[in-house]
C-alpha cells in the first residue's frame, strides 16, 4: 500500500472532472466507477464522490476480484474500507478468467471484467484511464495492424455495449499520469500497488516502461502530441461510422444487406460498412485482409454458389442477392415425441396444443412413433390435396427459405412418411377433419437467422 502526504494547494482537476461530466452525466443519473485500488481509480473514486451531491448523480463502485494475484483479497478489503469511509455502496464481484481463447492474460481478464460491467443497473460507468493509458493502448493497437478505430486508442464516452442503456465514461482521460499521482499526493490519498505492473512480459507494461521513455527522451513533449493524434484518428473513426450509417441507409434494407448495392460502394466503402455492420452485431473485428475477401465473396461469387464466411460467433451468408448475417446453429439430435407438450429441439423448441378441427389426426397418433429430425434428402409431402405430393426441398424452395434454415428445420416423421414440416404444413393423410380432435405443432427458434 502507498500514500503520500503534503500541504501544497490542491489542483483543478475537481473543476475539470466537472466540466467533462456536465454533458453526459444528468442529475438523477446513477453512475458506477470501477475500483482496482490503484491510484488513478482511487483519485477518480475521490473527485466523483465531491461532485456526487453538487451535480446530482446517485455513485456507487465495482470491484473485479480477478483471483490472479496472491494480493488479490487485501485488495479486496482495501476497497471495502475505503468505500464505508466514504459512504459508497460497493458491489465486489469474483470472475474466473478464462484463458485458451487466443487471447493473453491481460485480454482474458479484460473480457472477464466488461462481462460483469455490462450488466451493472446504472445510467453510467465511469473508468479510471488517463492519457498515458489511452497512448499505450494506441501503440499497441498499431503496432497490431489496427486501423482508425483501434488507433484512437480509448474514447471518452461510448456505449458499453452495442444497443446497451449503460454507457461507459473516463473523467480522466486528458489528464496524465503524473498529474494524477500529484493529485493523490496534495491530497493524502492512499492506493495499493500492483506488482504485476512492472512485469514486462506484458506488452502493455513494456510500451510503458521501456518504450515510451525512450521517445520521450528523443522526443520532448511526445505525450501531448500522440495523445492529440489519437483524438485525430477518434474522429477519423467517427466519421467513417456516419459514412457507414449513411451506406446502411440505402444497402440495408429489412435487416439485410443488399449485395448489389454493397457492389455499388466500391472494395473501400463495402468493407467499412461491414466493418460497421459487424460492430453493431458486436463481434471482434477481421483483419482487413479477410474483410476484403468477404466483400469479394459476397459481391462477386458466382450466383449459384453458397457463400459462408466463417466470423466466430456467427456466419456471414448470401441468398437471393442478399447478405445475413446468422448465429451458429449446432445439429440437433433426433428426438421422439411421448406427448409432450413442448419438444426442446436445436436452437429452439416444437410445442405441440391440443386442438378441434386442425392439426395433427390425435386418433391416428395412436399407437404411433413420432420423432423429430432433419433433413436427409428425398423427403416427399402433401399438404393439399388438390395438389399431388412432392419434395420437400421444392416446397422449402419456393417459400424462400434460405439453405442453412433448411438443413435445420425439424420435421415430424413416423417411419419414412413425413407428418409435418415447418412453415409447410401438415401431410394430408395425416390431417383431422371438422370436429376431429387434433394436435397442433408449432416451432419457435429462440434464434431466427439474424441480418444485420
Amino acid at each position: 500500500m502507498a500514500s503520500s502526504r503534503n500541504n501544497n494547494p490542491p489542483a483543478d482537476l475537481p473543476s475539470r472532472v466537472a466540466r467533462r461530466l456536465a454533458p453526459h452525466v444528468r442529475r438523477g443519473d446513477r453512475l458506477a466507477v470501477g475500483l482496482s485500488g490503484g491510484v488513478d481509480s482511487v483519485v477518480l473514486l475521490h473527485l466523483l464522490r465531491e461532485l456526487s451531491p453538487r451535480q446530482g448523480f446517485a455513485l456507487s463502485a465495482w470491484h473485479i476480484h480477478h483471483g490472479l494475484s496472491a494480493q488479490a483479497d487485501q485488495w479486496q478489503i482495501f476497497c471495502e474500507r475505503l468505500c464505508a469511509t466514504l459512504e459508497v455502496p460497493l458491489q465486489v464481484r469474483r470472475v474466473q478468467v478464462e484463458l485458451g481463447q487466443g487471447c493473453g492474460l491481460e485480454a482474458a481478464a479484460r473480457q472477464a471484467r466488461y462481462a460483469v460491467f455490462a450488466d451493472i443497473d446504472a445510467e453510467w460507468l465511469a473508468l479510471a484511464h488517463q492519457r498515458d493509458d489511452r497512448i499505450e493502448t494506441m501503440l499497441f493497437n498499431l503496432l497490431r495492424g489496427s486501423g482508425p478505430n483501434g488507433a484512437a486508442g480509448m474514447p471518452a464516452w461510448r456505449p458499453v455495449a452495442p444497443g446497451s442503456r449503460l454507457r461507459l465514461i473516463r473523467p480522466l482521460l486528458d489528464e496524465s499520469r503524473e498529474e494524477l499521482a500529484r493529485h493523490a499526493a496534495r491530497q493524502g490519498l492512499e492506493w495499493i500497488v500492483d506488482d504485476s505492473n512492472a512485469d514486462l512480459r506484458h506488452a502493455r507494461n513494456y510500451l510503458r516502461l521501456e518504450v515510451l521513455p525512450l521517445l520521450r527522451k528523443r522526443f520532448p513533449g511526445c505525450d501531448e502530441t500522440l495523445a492529440r493524434a489519437a483524438v485525430h484518428f477518434s474522429e477519423t473513426d467517427r466519421l467513417l461510422e456516419q459514412l457507414a450509417a449513411i451506406d446502411a441507409e440505402t444497402a440495408c434494407k429489412g435487416g439485410r444487406i443488399a449485395v448489389a448495392e454493397l457492389a455499388r460502394l466500391g472494395e473501400a466503402r463495402a468493407g467499412n460498412l461491414l466493418r460497421h455492420v459487424m460492430k453493431q452485431a458486436g463481434l471482434p473485428m477481421p483483419d482487413r485482409a479477410r474483410l476484403q475477401e468477404a466483400v469479394r465473396q459476397l459481391c462477386h461469387a458466382a450466383p449459384d454458389r453458397q457463400v459462408a464466411i466463417d466470423l466466430g460467433e456467427r456466419v456471414l451468408r448470401r441468398h437471393r442477392g442478399e447478405a445475413w448475417l446468422i448465429g451458429k446453429i449446432p445439429p440437433a439430435p433426433e428426438r421422439e415425441w411421448r406427448g409432450e407438450t413442448v419438444l426442446p429441439w436445436g436452437d429452439g423448441f416444437v410445442g405441440f396444443a391440443q386442438s378441434q378441427g386442425q392439426g395433427i389426426r390425435l386418433d391416428r397418433l395412436a399407437g404411433q412413433r413420432l420423432v423429430l429430425r432433419r433433413r436427409r434428402g428425398g423427403e416427399r409431402i402433401q399438404p393439399d390435396p388438390r395438389r399431388p405430393r412432392r419434395e420437400l426441398g421444392k416446397f422449402l424452395q419456393e417459400a424462400g427459405m434460405p439453405p442453412w434454415e433448411r438443413e435445420t428445420l425439424p420435421l415430424l416423421c413416423c417411419g419414412d412418411e413425413m407428418v409435418w414440416a415447418p412453415g409447410i404444413g401438415i401431410d394430408c393423410a395425416w390431417r383431422c377433419e371438422e370436429g376431429e380432435a387434433g394436435l397442433l405443432p408449432d416451432w419457435q427458434p429462440r434464434n431466427k437467422s439474424r441480418s444485420p
